[in-house]
């Protein structure tokens, strides 16, 4: 292993040296620029050929896959790229830094369990930022039933109250009616697109919304009294789900505790420890591993039992 760690050191130095030699002893800037555009080039084919492959339609079938990719096209270098070569790029990310740990580390292990904390690193930003947004909207929902309200008594059809809480209102909650003002002048139906607003409304009452748009629009009733008390209902949800934080935070931090501790313990023995990874690769010690995390799955299965009880 000591000869690869030296060989790939030397393959760094080398390429380094290529891309800063190459042209003749010209302008560095000019042929680095050149050298960083043809790779970007080759690279770009390389991951419009892997985004056909079967690893990547089976990553974006599954729900943890789906997950990374939409947290890594929130990256800047990415966001301009589709689904599937999203996928193959965060795929080849992932392998090289699993490859390059374990060279690093002298083990293959290593590649294992760096590949699987940066999956599970990307999977909680990607949790976080849903959350924070859900978070975001449900604070915005009583503004938006009273702008509602507001524009639909005052003589408005529902393409033009949808419309006016788009422009007028801040946030993911008017970005949603602004894409569904748009589909209206697209020439969607109505149902699709109110159908299309609770989908990507992922907050409750999002479907009694929709029905009270759908009634709206085919008799003509403004609906200002029952939107006036969905804003007060939804502030008071706001409410308590404040309230159910504070209230479940030492159970939401016992199950943390549990779940990240014992993988965290393994992680930095198999990286730090030889004997660990020489008695972690007989079968006695992955029959221990894999009790050790059936238990540890029990036990995050007992306490979201006993939340769900007090929720």
């Amino acid at each position: 292993m000591e000869i690869l760690l030296l060989m790939a050191v030397g393959a760094c130095a080398f390429a380094g040296s290529s891309m800063l030699l190459s042209g003749g002893g010209g302008d560095v800037l000019h042929s680095g620029g050149r050298v960083a555009f043809l790779a970007s080039r080759r690279l770009s084919r390389v991951m419009r050929r892997l985004a056909g492959t079967r690893v990547v339609a089976c990553a974006l079938s599954t729900g943890v896959g789906a997950r990374m990719v939409r947290e890594a096209r929130s990256w800047p270098y990415l966001a301009s790229l589709g689904r599937e070569e999203a996928t193959s790029a965060l795929l080849a990310g992932l392998a090289l830094a699993a490859c390059v740990s374990g060279v690093l580390f002298l083990t293959p292990l290593a590649g294992l369990v760096v590949g699987g904390a940066l999956c599970a690193f990307v999977v909680a930003r990607d949790e976080a930022r849903q959350r924070g947004k859900r978070r975001e909207v449900l604070a915005e929902m009583p503004g938006v039933y009273r702008t509602l309200a507001v524009a639909m008594s005052s003589g408005q059809t529902l393409a033009q109250a949808v419309e006016y809480v788009g422009a007028h209102e801040r946030g993911p909650a008017a970005d949603v009616f602004a894409r569904m003002s748009l589909r209206l002048r697209c020439g969607v139906a109505t149902e699709d697109a109110v159908s299309s607003l609770a989908e990507e409304l992922d907050v409750p009452g999002a479907r009694l919304l929709a029905t009270a748009l759908v009634i709206s629009h085919r008799t003509g009733s403004p609906l200002r009294d029952l939107l006036l008390r969905s804003a007060r209902i939804a502030e008071r949800q706001g409410e308590f789900e404040r309230m159910l934080v504070v209230k479940t935070a030492q159970v939401r931090l016992s199950i943390r505790i549990v779940c990240l501790l014992p993988v965290a313990m393994v992680g930095v023995l198999t990286l730090m420890s030889p004997d660990f990874q020489q008695g972690l690769l007989t079968p006695s010690g992955v029959g221990c591993v894999c009790a050790a995390m059936l238990l540890d799955g029990l036990a995050l299965f007992l306490i979201r039992r006993m939340m769900a009880g007090v929720v």
